[in-house]
C-alpha cells in the first residue's frame, strides 16, 4: 500500500484536486438552476452531468494524462459506470456506518473516501488504463 501511494502520489493529488474543482462546478450549476427554475431534481441531476463532464475533462488531460488509443465514447461511457457504482457504494457505506454509530457526518466521510477509492481506482485501470 506504501508503494502504491509514493509511486502514485502526484496523480493522487491531481485526483482530489479535480474532484474538488469538479464539484465545484456540480455545485454551481445545480444552485443556479435552482434559482431559475426552481425544481431541485432538474437542478440537482443536470449539476452532478456537469460535474461528471468537468471531472472526466481533467481525468482525462490532467490527472491520468491518457494518451491510449481507446475511443472517447467507450473512456466516457466506463467513466460514467464507475462513477455510477461509487455513487451507489458511497450510499450503501453511509447507510451501514450511520446504523453502526448514528452519526450521518461520520457516515458520509466514510462514505466519501470509498466512494473516491473506487472512482480513482477504476479511471486509473479502466478508463485511462
Amino acid at each position: 500500500m506504501y508503494k502504491f501511494l509514493k509511486r502514485n502520489n502526484k496523480q493522487i493529488f491531481r485526483f482530489l484536486v479535480s474532484g474538488l474543482i469538479a464539484s465545484s462546478f456540480n455545485f454551481i450549476s445545480y444552485r443556479a438552476l435552482y434559482l431559475i427554475f426552481k425544481n431541485i431534481l432538474f437542478a440537482s441531476i443536470f449539476g452532478y452531468c456537469t460535474g461528471i463532464l468537468v471531472s472526466f475533462i481533467f481525468a482525462k488531460l490532467w490527472v491520468f494524462k491518457n494518451s491510449n488509443r481507446q475511443p472517447l465514447v467507450k473512456s466516457f461511457s466506463l467513466f460514467c459506470l464507475i462513477y455510477f457504482l461509487g455513487g451507489i457504494e458511497m450510499s450503501l457505506v453511509i447507510l451501514f456506518i450511520n446504523k453502526l454509530i448514528d452519526n450521518y457526518k461520520i457516515a458520509w466521510l466514510f462514505g466519501a473516501l470509498i466512494g473516491s477509492i473506487n472512482n480513482y481506482l477504476g479511471s486509473k485501470y479502466l478508463s485511462f488504463k
